[in-house]
């Protein structure tokens, strides 16, 4: 865990999900992080660093999944004292905002650069489960009651 601030959780699964929450990296840098992530070549290196919980990649369709990880991610948050939970996306996300949003830990979720058109079913459950939402893209703010736009992260 980084030494710092609010002790905060990114959820990231492989490819621009990850970039999206590492071009984050100047706000979470203060913070006291750790990660969940879905692991793949990419995420095992570029988080070779920090703590990481291995997640498998989750279905949201998948209930008894859904229901099993989400208990999981309850004891991670409560084992970490977790303040705050972020993430750009995918199904390893539903879970953990859904705890948080179980536990009142804020979470925020990062709608990622090329969702232009309708997102995928975790992508709006996440949303929905969101105490905040960023988006990169002004036309965005409409679909979504509490977002910010943040403009392109890279």
């Amino acid at each position: 865990m980084t030494q710092g601030g609010r002790r905060t959780l990114l959820v990231s699964s492989s490819g621009g999900v990850l970039l999206d929450v590492l071009a984050l990296r100047p706000w979470w840098r203060t913070q006291e992080v750790s990660w969940v992530a879905v692991e793949a070549p990419d995420t095992a290196e570029l988080l070779a660093a920090y703590e990481v919980r291995w997640e498998p990649e989750l279905r949201p369709r998948d209930v008894g999944a859904l229901v099993r990880a989400v208990l999981r991610a309850r004891s991670a948050l409560r084992g970490g004292r977790i303040e705050l939970v972020v993430s750009a996306g995918s199904g390893v996300a539903v879970p953990y905002f859904l705890a948080a949003r179980l536990a009142g830990v804020p979470a925020v979720w990062v709608e990622t650069f090329n969702v232009i058109g309708k997102p995928g079913l975790a992508a709006r459950l996440c949303a929905a489960l969101a105490s905040q939402v960023v988006v990169q893209h002004p036309e965005l703010l409409a679909r979504h009651r509490r977002a910010v736009n943040v403009g392109e992260l890279y």
